[in-house]
């Protein structure tokens, strides 16, 4: 028997450190002449390196152990493709039901999730090989395994590795994916309290969906595909205890324990892979998770959103770029004080028993705003003077009333070199010669200061920007506006005035 399986399982262990359940009886038992139990258990182990841990009940004697496998990439899920399965220690057969953190210094430091679990059978069974037939949650069908043999020294496999493959896939035929569009939230003036519902942190940052399969895809709210803008992410997949996964959430960057719409900026429109490389280090980001649209094979949209929360919850295994939102039930006013002294955006008030609506905007998802920004549509520019007389001055911002664009007033302040020039090349291709706001030039009026907007130049209205203000007047015009970043996720028409005079508590509500 190898030197490394020789070991027992208590031999790699220390009792007194690790939460891991201690055994029953000492030695290793040969799969291929032991006698088999009833159940399997697959864990999800992230060590050093993620793989998954394939444990089958087998008798030591009298005593129940788990005869166990390392497999780096999971059970195949194709009929024909052969996974490599590392023979370990035999287990422990308590061991079927631990999940934990197994602490740093100790043999396969890490956190310890249960993949699957169920019943099996044994169909084929003599030295070096099986077939079994498992009867899981998420796995069902019939899997061969077999030593590949190392007696040539060219042999690419030792000792103690098998190859498993998947021969009957039985899993049902999965679902349709949902509809990808994000869920949207109707915007409020006060927090409440109301046990019907769930609270959550509004989070300042990129509306994503994450598809996760064997790998990860990021999408926009407009449903681009992200994915290279932030590789930090791109194995959000391997955070999952799951084979398929639909995330709803946020892409956020922090200054400190802040949430930084403006920091972020610098990562949202990079598209060249080297400038992409070089900001990572420096502005990294972190996908929160707040909602489950799809989950091995079924669609969850249809479920309350209480049942997609938990199971959100099950399946996200935290780590440094992916967690999960935190959620209270019933104390909105208290959340929303919390947000407000730490300097957040807002809470989102979800309605219990809600189903996800993609794409549509309902009172069932209330947003309630800890401070007074407005995503808001570009109407056009004007000539900067002094250090920006080679740019622009100011934006001309606009909310929607109906059908018709008008202007709420000039953004000047908020803008760095490296947003200046972003921003110019999102307009130079939209430039027109009229005015987007509804009662043309004269609309728009002094800018700041009082001062008259010289020379105007148009764009059609199609770029989103968020902007701070301190109050909106009586005759919507903002003062003290400041630029927090482009919004290029948003849609322009979802910028109206109703929901701008709700932001700055001018609604006749």
């Amino acid at each position: 028997m190898p030197a490394e399986r020789s070991k027992t399982y208590s031999e790699k262990r220390s009792f007194d450190v690790t939460p891991e359940p201690g055994p029953e009886v000492e030695g290793n038992v040969d799969p291929g002449t032991a006698i088999p139990g009833e159940t399997f258990v697959i864990h999800q182990h992230h060590a050093r390196r993620l793989h998954f841990d394939l444990r089958l009940e087998m008798m030591n004697g009298d005593v129940p152990v788990l005869v166990s496998w390392a497999v780096p990439k999971n059970l195949p899920r194709h009929p024909g493709d052969k996974h490599l399965a590392v023979h370990v220690e035999d287990h422990p057969f308590d061991y079927g039901s631990f999940e934990g953190t197994i602490p740093e210094g100790e043999y396969g430091a890490g956190e310890v999730r249960i993949f699957d679990r169920g019943a099996y059978e044994v169909l084929e069974q003599e030295p070096g090989k099986l077939t079994i037939r498992l009867h899981g949650e998420r796995l069902f069908g019939e899997y061969h395994m077999f030593r590949p043999g190392s007696s040539s020294k060219s042999s690419k496999y030792g000792d103690n590795d098998w190859l498993v493959g998947l021969g009957e896939d039985h899993r049902p035929e999965p679902e349709p994916l949902p509809e990808m569009t994000p869920m949207l939230a109707t915007l409020d003036r006060e927090p409440f309290d109301d046990d019907r519902y769930l609270f959550e942190v509004k989070w300042d940052g990129v509306r994503t969906l994450a598809m996760c399969t064997d790998e990860t895809m990021l999408l926009s709210r407009k449903g681009n595909d992200i994915t290279a803008t932030y590789p930090e992410l791109g194995r959000t997949h391997q955070r999952l205890v799951a084979y398929d996964a639909i995330l709803d959430g946020e892409i956020v960057a922090f200054e400190g324990a802040r949430p930084s719409f403006e920091k972020l900026q610098s990562r949202i429109n990079l598209q060249n892979a080297k400038d992409i490389e070089r900001v990572v280090s420096k502005i990294p980001v972190q996908f929160i998770a707040f909602d489950l649209l799809y989950l091995d094979g079924r669609s969850l949209v249809g479920k309350p959103v209480e049942e997609r929360r938990a199971l959100l919850e099950s399946i996200v295994v935290p780590g440094e770029r992916v967690v999960v939102s935190e959620a209270v039930r019933g104390d909105g006013v208290a959340l929303f004080a919390a947000a407000e002294a730490a300097r957040l955006e807002g809470i989102i008030a979800k309605r219990l028993g809600s189903p996800y609506r993609a794409g549509k905007r309902t009172r069932e998802w209330i947003k309630i705003k800890a401070v007074h920004d407005a995503d808001l549509v570009v109407g056009g520019w004007s000539r900067g003077e002094g250090s920006r007389s080679h740019s622009f001055g100011a934006l001309l911002m606009g909310a929607y009333d109906g059908d018709e664009l008008h202007f709420v007033g000039a953004v000047g302040t908020g803008f760095s070199d490296t947003t200046i020039a972003t921003i110019i090349d999102a307009l130079k291709t939209i430039e027109t010669d009229d005015s987007p706001f509804a009662g043309g030039i004269e609309a728009v009026g002094a800018g700041r200061f009082g001062k008259p907007i010289k020379d105007p130049h148009w764009v059609e209205p199609l770029v989103v920007a968020r902007v701070e203000f301190r109050e909106l007047t009586a005759g919507d015009r903002l003062r003290a506006p400041s630029f927090k970043g482009l919004a290029m996720d948003r849609d322009p028409s979802d910028a109206t005035l109703t929901e701008l005079r709700t932001v700055a508590g001018n609604d006749e509500s």
